[in-house]
């Protein structure tokens, strides 16, 4: 028996299906649909990273989230990937630290450099000619052809510092360490004070024991700030 072209469209192959002109519009409309739609979502990022205040380093799930308040309907997901096209093509640049990848738009003026908190995650902008000078003479000693430098700067701010206990006890010992030192120093100028007194070399000895007194008054300077900085908890009891 033979069929028909039309008994059974099942039996027909893949590319008899896609001759059909109407099919063929179709996919082709999907297509420009699936297209256009990431072209959108890659300017709605574009323009969620731009309406941050100048200077704000944002995180994908930051940009996600003014994304909902704004009405967009997109996925976390679809963030990531549009941040990702949008550093390929040089609209946003990236910082990362410890606490993750952040953007910021790619914006006409000087390049600048970064400081970045490895606490908080707070990221401060600065520009610096010594360290643009420094990035093109390691790329021209390398053989590279200089075009621009960036540095992330990683530590912590002032306030993490303050928090840190760990980062403070290590400043009271070098305070007290140095205030050590001038004490040594103190009585080594003694002796020699005592030494001139001996010698009938007064006026010499009174210019040492002044020079004493100096450093000895920069030794209790250091313990005060040592006692300023040691954290007030309660002592272990065994």
């Amino acid at each position: 028996m033979t069929n028909t072209p039309g008994d059974n469209l099942e039996n027909q192959s893949p590319d008899a299906k896609l001759d059909d002109p109407d099919k063929v519009l179709d996919a082709s409309s999907k297509a420009a649909k699936k297209a256009g739609k990431h072209g959108q979502s890659q300017e709605s990022i574009a323009t969620i990273v731009k309406s941050f205040p100048k200077g704000t380093h944002v995180t994908a799930a930051e940009v996600y989230e003014r994304a909902i308040e704004m009405g967009y309907e997109l996925s976390l997901s679809t963030v990531y990937r549009n941040l990702h096209r949008l550093k390929a093509d040089g609209n946003v640049n990236t910082v990362s630290g410890d606490r993750g990848m952040r953007y910021e738009p790619a914006e006409e003026g000087p390049d600048h450099d970064h400081l970045i908190c490895l606490g908080c995650g707070l990221t401060i902008e600065f520009i610096d000619d010594l360290i643009r000078g420094f990035g093109k003479s390691v790329a021209q000693r390398k053989g590279f052809d200089h075009r621009s430098s960036r540095f992330d700067i990683l530590g912590y701010c002032g306030d993490c510092r303050a928090k840190d206990e760990t980062y403070r006890l290590k400043q009271v010992v070098e305070l007290i360490m140095n205030s050590e030192l001038l004490l040594e120093d103190s009585l080594t100028s003694l002796r020699q004070s005592v030494d001139l007194i001996d010698s009938r070399k007064s006026s010499r000895a009174h210019q040492q024991m002044e020079a004493t007194v100096i450093r000895l008054s920069e030794a209790v300077k250091l313990c005060q700030q040592a006692l300023a900085v040691l954290p007030k908890s309660q002592d272990e009891t065994t």
